[in-house]
């Protein structure tokens, strides 16, 4: 007897299923609460076409014959899910502008800053609650990576330019800064906080890449550095994409918003997930023990007890409290060898390395 895989027809249970083949994730819940929150943000028709595009992303005409649909009208449903942030829309480096698939996060949900409303907002806390954070604790490489603050590096260290967010920018040809999501959404769910909000800074290799979102406003390299030092100046922990090239933003995050965060917090060694590769050194002769650091530690690693001590398990290398030390007695030093990690070289080898390790075929997406 020949088996044969059971076809899927429901479209959103066809967009969740390519969601979670992209290696960043969607995974199911019991309770169909993914499927919930893709029907708030989907009609059937877009769920349906959102579940045949590419990652890579197509021009109009190739799409258009491949899924043998009237150009006019793909057209009209491109434009418009483009409008509800469902799907990418960018300029490839030969000008040519193509349409592409988001994974949920980071992508689609950001996308819905502009349409998130109470519900929306309650229904994907619901989901990644219930979700427990499978795949950015479950799978390798890791999504995001901690940027320390530059100038909190030991300066007698090598420090690559992945660790630095300055260097990261500057190496872009195209700046954006948008709203975060994450505090949007926290704000609607009454869990507000004080930290600034438009500090979510996205970068590109190719020039004018921002034209053609509505919701990011594109900046000058000199704003996006201006807009990276006010979110250090807030204490707020850079991250990007886990890569050592082709980063396609800067997150300033805070562990009262930010759902990985708030997911890391929930474990004894938060560090084991995402970090960068330092590690907080403190100067005893110079530290007074005023403890004047330990409020601007997100994740409690730092407590005065004869001297300043650090618990190195909590510690991810932001270098957000040496900002903060009146004696300079703090600063960033590498971990020990076994406990670095070098990301992967660019967005293709993080994709590849992540779908073989989640056990994914990304193939019919690429």
């Amino acid at each position: 007897m020949v088996r044969t895989s059971k076809v899927i027809t429901d479209p959103y249970l066809k967009l969740a299923e390519t969601l979670n083949t992209v290696p960043m994730g969607f995974p199911p819940v019991d309770d169909g609460t993914h499927i919930k929150v893709l029907k708030y943000i989907f009609e059937p028709d877009e769920a349906e076409l959102a579940s045949k595009l590419k990652l890579t992303g197509e021009t109009l005409k190739k799409m258009a014959r491949r899924l043998k649909m009237p150009f006019e009208k793909l057209s009209k449903l491109l434009k418009k899910m483009h409008k509800k942030g469902q799907l990418r829309v960018f300029k490839d480096k030969r000008g040519k502008i193509k349409y592409g698939l988001f994974p949920f996060v980071p992508g689609i949900y950001e996308e819905q800053i502009k349409r998130l409303d109470v519900k929306l907002a309650k229904l994907i806390e619901d989901y990644l609650i219930k979700s427990k954070g499978e795949t950015v604790f479950t799978a390798n490489p890791p999504i995001f990576r901690v940027i320390p603050i530059k100038k909190s590096i030991n300066t007698d260290l090598v420090v690559h330019p992945y660790s630095q967010a300055e260097s990261i920018i500057q190496n872009a040809k195209s700046w954006g800064i948008r709203d975060c999501t994450c505090r949007s959404a926290q704000d609607l769910l009454d869990n507000s906080c004080s930290y600034p909000k438009s500090v979510c800074i996205e970068i590109s290799e190719i020039e004018g890449d921002f034209t053609y979102s509505n919701i990011t406003v594109p900046i000058t390299k000199e704003k996006a550095l201006d807009y990276l030092k006010e979110a250090q100046e807030a204490g707020l922990i850079h991250t990007s994409m886990n890569v050592g090239s082709q980063h396609p933003y800067i997150c300033n995050c805070c562990t009262c918003c930010c759902n990985v965060f708030r997911a890391m917090l929930e474990f004894d060694k938060p560090n084991a997930f995402v970090k960068s590769n330092y590690t907080i050194s403190v100067d005893n002769k110079s530290c007074t023990g005023c403890g004047e650091c330990i409020e601007y530690c997100q994740f409690q690693a730092l407590e005065v007890k004869k001297n300043l001590c650090v618990t190195d398990d909590k510690c991810i290398g932001c270098g957000v409290c040496t900002l903060r030390c009146p004696t300079n007695a703090l600063s960033l030093t590498l971990r020990e060898r076994k406990e670095r990690t070098k990301p992967p070289r660019n967005l293709v080898a993080w994709f590849l390395k992540r779908a073989f390790n989640r056990k994914k075929n990304p193939r019919k997406i690429i």
